[in-house]
């Protein structure tokens, strides 16, 4: 008789990737594969976070399942500290990169250095996210985050609601101009489903 948890594996994902996950619908390919997604405030606190995923990695090990890292380089160590825990992690550095691909990722930054990339979350979530912790609202101290930024470039991923309202005024509030690329799933696709 065969332990089901020996089937199982666990995709421990930034909460950015939230709506990835479920677009690919990767548990109708593989029935033993479960997600966790901590919130992607926890970026706040990158201390916060290693705590987060450490407490996560040992649950999911307990449960004697295999766990998948989705995460960029988002706290210092992130792919060292995957080693050390026995735990796969996505290859890449940021959840741009991943959401867009590689290639595409790389065309951007070549296109224009001082793009500034947001997602969802982070446009909703601007003030919690950076206006307040960054202190924006000192233009001094906005002017020197962004000296050498031109344009926001938004990462609209396909299950993304309407809100062009509010990432048009984050793009004039650090006055940038507004971007939107859409997200392409298949790299992450790809990568995943190597590593599952």
């Amino acid at each position: 008789m065969s332990n089901e948890t020996e089937q199982i594996t666990r995709i421990i994902a930034c909460g950015v990737f939230k709506p990835a996950l479920k677009r690919l619908m990767l548990r109708k390919r593989y029935p033993g594969l479960r997600v966790t997604c901590p919130p992607a405030v926890l970026h706040l606190r990158p201390q916060y976070l290693e705590k987060r995923l450490r407490r996560e990695f040992a649950a999911a090990k307990r449960r004697g399942e295999r766990v998948i890292c989705l995460y960029g380089e988002c706290f210092p160590g992130i792919s060292e500290f995957c080693r050390e825990q026995g735990v796969a992690k996505v290859p890449g550095d940021y959840c741009y990169e991943m959401l867009l691909g590689s290639e595409r990722f790389g065309q951007l930054i070549d296109e224009i250095a001082g793009t500034y990339f947001a997602e969802k979350d982070l446009i909703l979530n601007f003030e919690e996210m950076c206006r307040r912790p960054l202190e924006l609202d000192d233009e001094d101290l906005r002017e020197s985050c962004f000296a050498h930024y031109r344009r926001l470039l938004y990462v609209r991923q396909p299950d993304d609601p309407e809100f062009m309202t509010e990432a048009s005024e984050v793009a004039s509030f650090l006055g940038l101009t507004l971007e939107i690329d859409d997200a392409d799933y298949s790299h992450l696709e790809r990568e995943l489903v190597r590593i599952i």
